[in-house]
Parts: C-alpha cells; structure tokens; sequence
C-alpha cells in the first residue's frame, strides 16, 4: 500500500470516528443529529419513490399476466363456442332431413312407378333459373321431364341430367306449366299452373263459372304421362275473372319451400 492511500485510509477512518463520538454526544445530550436528519430527509423519499415504482411495475406485470390468462380464456371460449355451433348445425341438418324423410315416406305410397331418393347439392335462386342440383342422374335412370317431388307435394321438373347429376327447375320458374284440378267442396275444375313469380304460381284457363276461393287446394290433375295425378301443388290465395279472355285465373300457394329443400325423390325410368 502506498503512502498516499494510507492516508486516504487514516483520514477516512478519523472522519468517521470524528462523527461517532459527534453523534453519541450530540444523543447523550438528548439533541437530534443534522446528519442524521439529513440522511433521512435525503434516504427516505427516494425509498418511498422507490417502493411506488416498485407497486407500479408490479401491478402491471400482474395486469399483463392476467390480460394473457384472459386471452388464452377468452380462445378456449371461441374455439368450443365454434365446435358447439357446428354441432347445433349438424343436428338441426339432421333434423330437416329426418322430418324430410318421413314427410316422402307418407307421400310414396300415393306415388305410381319407380322413384329414387337424391340429395340436393346446389342451389340457383335467381330470378328465371330457380333451380337446384341433385346427386343422381342418368345412370340412376333419371331422365329430363322426370317429376321431382317432396313430402310437401311437387317441387318441379329434371330439365338436364348427365351421368351422376340432374337440374332441377323449380315450379315457380318461367316455362314450367302443369295441369291441374282445384279441390273446391261444390265442384272440382281443371286448369294449368304455372311460373308467375319467386313465391306464387299463377292459375289460368279455369272456366269463368268454375267455383273458386281462396283455401281450395290445388294437386296435379294427371292428364298426359308427365305428372302423377293427385301430388300437391299449392293452395288458392286470390282469384279474378279475366273477363278480356273470358277465363277465371288465380294465385297460388306453392305447397313446397322451395329454400328449404334438403331431400328429393324423381321418378325413374329403371
């Protein structure tokens, strides 16, 4: 050790003797000691701030951790409320095919010939090619002008098929016309249906004295060999006299809806 850091060393340590034996006399006398105060004046804010920080950046670390918790709550919630909504979906499927099912079993027996069951796999609602797709097709023995029906009554008409898949044009769509007989309690009348707009079917070329009102129901008359007789085709909703053709005509109720066609049967060839 060099001189000089031993004096450095006997300095220091006189200064600090120098202010023990300051503070034990200035406590022996009972009166505060300056340096004291002053230290803690100086020490014990920075200690506060000190510990105010140290609350601050814990309390945040504790809303971080919290804020990830959450987050990882809140995908785990997502992720089994979307399994939940796919499972009500496939049930509610299974519920419109089942209740479809039932309603084509009660129809077929009333059904003459051989008819297959088909799926629908797509949909074209726009306005002039309302139709749908099915699942079947000529090598299933379906063939265009083959009558399509459901539980509800008729739904329409194959107008193209190929091996593995049919069209299907709606009831309701322009250029499908069939013949049929209106159920009224005084007399029964014959007319034609056809294609009048998205949600009705227009009756025409009734007699002008035929006995019409609205709730009589309309079925397929079975004149020519295209449509079985007696399938349900709608219900009468409004009827007026065309008195330029001398012709009564109605609107019709379509007994199918045509948006919630899951399972269809088509007559076949086979």
């Amino acid at each position: 050790m060099n001189r000089r850091s031993l004096w450095m060393l006997l300095l220091l340590a006189s200064t600090g003797l120098a202010l023990g034996v300051y503070h034990n006399h200035r406590i022996h006398r009972g009166q505060p000691n300056p340096i004291t105060a002053l230290m803690r004046a100086t020490v014990v804010p920075v200690q506060g701030a000190i510990r105010q920080l140290s609350d601050s950046i814990g309390g945040q670390l504790r809303a971080i951790f919290q804020a990830r918790r959450t987050l990882r709550t809140h995908d785990r919630l997502l992720e089994e409320n979307a399994q939940l909504r796919l499972q009500l979906s496939q049930m509610e499927q299974l519920q419109r095919e089942h209740a479809a099912m039932v309603g084509i079993l009660q129809l077929r027996p009333s059904l003459p010939g051989r008819w297959v069951g088909c799926r629908v796999i797509a949909r074209y609602p726009q306005a002039g090619q309302q139709s749908l797709i099915i699942d079947r097709g000529t090598r299933d023995g379906i063939q265009p002008g083959a009558p399509v029906v459901v539980g509800e009554g008729l739904v329409g008409v194959v107008v193209q098929a190929d091996s593995g898949h049919s069209i299907v044009r709606f009831l309701n769509a322009p250029r499908i016309a069939v013949s049929v007989k209106v159920l009224n309690p005084q007399k029964i009348s014959t007319g034609i249906c056809e294609g009048h707009s998205e949600s009705t079917l227009l009756l025409n070329f009734l007699p002008p004295e035929a006995p019409l009102q609205s709730g009589d129901r309309v079925v397929t008359a079975g004149l020519g060999s295209k449509y079985p007789p007696h399938i349900p085709v709608g219900t009468i909703e409004r009827v007026w006299l065309d008195r330029r053709y001398s012709v009564k005509k109605a609107t019709v109720r379509p007994a199918v809806d045509f948006d919630s066609i899951e399972i269809v049967l088509v007559q076949t060839r086979k």
